[in-house]
């Protein structure tokens, strides 16, 4: 017993469906290969851009020069305000930056030494920055760059540390870059990550769209076809290029329309011909038992009583006439007569004669 299906899908969704879903899947995971791509050489290169800047920078400060700065007392001195001059015009420099700042470590104490922060929220020197994470730890050896976004007590940042010139491993320079100018590029990036993800739907739905209605237009032109072979229409033919195997399917289907055409002609054919013959065939046997019925109708009358005149012998046919009796056989029978005489009629008809015959040959 089969159960038939309760949702019914035509080829041509299922066509759509499967092209739509390929090419999404394909350009969706070439999409998302390069976003995290870009993504990933986005952080790098800020990453890469906060090192190389403060290595640079670090270059041009001389830590033994800073010794002097350890308290708030110092901000009065000319080396606390060039320095802290020549960081602010860096950061001015690059809108990028939030803060430049300088720090020092003491044992496992790290305090501020300079902060380019032009707010009241400037951190004075000597001030302890607490719980520094690992990667500025790094800075004081190696120029090293936060791996994401840390938060502190002035926001949250990325940021990029690099040993100063004659430090020896107690000073660094930081530089900060907001997150929110790092989210303001992200999100640039994930704004160019839904274009193309945009673009790739509408591709893959144009794409699928042209390839279904290409197919089942061809399918339901055969379809068409195929219905109009089952009615007995096989002199139409299919007038469509695809250049592809359709046209095979195509000409194969025109050469059945015509050998199905070409076949029905000769059974039409036949069918005269029977036809002719069984016409034929009818007038014959009608004239066949007509000839046998009239053939009947003699030998019934040959077979019945027949009066006969019993001094000339002539017969009384059906009309009442007195007929010859070599007249009424000829007329019922066809036979033809041939007159003579038996030796018994002759001999009394003829016997004067006969015996005259007989003695002459006697007398020689």
């Amino acid at each position: 017993m089969t159960i038939a299906p309760r949702i019914r899908l035509r080829f041509g969704p299922k066509l759509f469906l499967s092209h739509f879903l390929a090419v999404l899947f394909v350009s969706g995971s070439i999409g998302t290969f390069f976003y995290f791509n870009a993504i990933e050489s986005l952080m790098q290169s800020l990453r890469s851009r906060l090192q190389n800047s403060a290595a640079l920078l670090s270059q041009s400060i001389d830590a033994r020069e800073l010794e002097t700065i350890r308290t708030a007392a110092d901000i009065e001195s000319a080396l606390y305000t060039t320095t802290l001059e020549k960081l602010r015009r860096s950061r001015r420099a690059n809108p990028d930056i939030a803060f430049l700042f300088i720090m020092r470590k003491e044992a496992d104490r790290v305090a501020f030494v300079i902060d380019s922060d032009e707010t009241e929220n400037q951190a004075m020197p000597g001030r302890e920055y607490p719980e520094p994470p690992d990667l500025l730890q790094t800075g004081f050896h190696v120029p090293s760059v936060d791996d994401k976004p840390y938060r502190d007590e002035w926001g949250v940042f990325l940021s990029g540390y690099a040993p100063l010139r004659h430090g020896e491993g107690r000073y660094l320079v930081g530089i900060d870059m907001r997150a929110d100018e790092v989210d303001n590029k992200l999100a640039q990036l994930r704004l160019t990550g839904w274009v193309s993800l945009l673009a790739s739907l509408l591709l893959a739905l144009l794409f699928a769209l042209y390839l279904s209605r290409g197919l089942t237009t061809r399918i339901n032109t055969l379809i068409r076809r195929c219905q109009q072979v089952a009615l007995g229409c096989f002199n139409e033919t299919i007038e469509m290029r695809t250049y592809d195997e359709f046209d095979d399917l195509i000409e194969a289907f025109n050469t059945m329309g015509e050998e199905l055409e070409r076949t029905r002609r000769k059974a039409d054919d036949a069918m005269v011909e029977v036809r002719d013959a069984r016409d034929h065939l009818e007038v014959r046997v009608r004239e066949r038992t007509q000839e046998l019925e009239t053939a009947l109708e003699k030998v019934q009358v040959l077979s019945g009583l027949l009066p006969i005149c019993c001094s000339c012998k002539k017969i009384r046919n059906d009309e009442g006439y007195w007929q010859q009796v070599e007249q009424f056989v000829s007329m019922h029978t066809g036979a033809r007569f041939s007159h003579g005489l038996c030796p018994e009629c002759a001999a009394k008809m003829y016997s004067d004669i006969l015996l005259q015959r007989e003695k002459a040959p006697n007398q020689r």
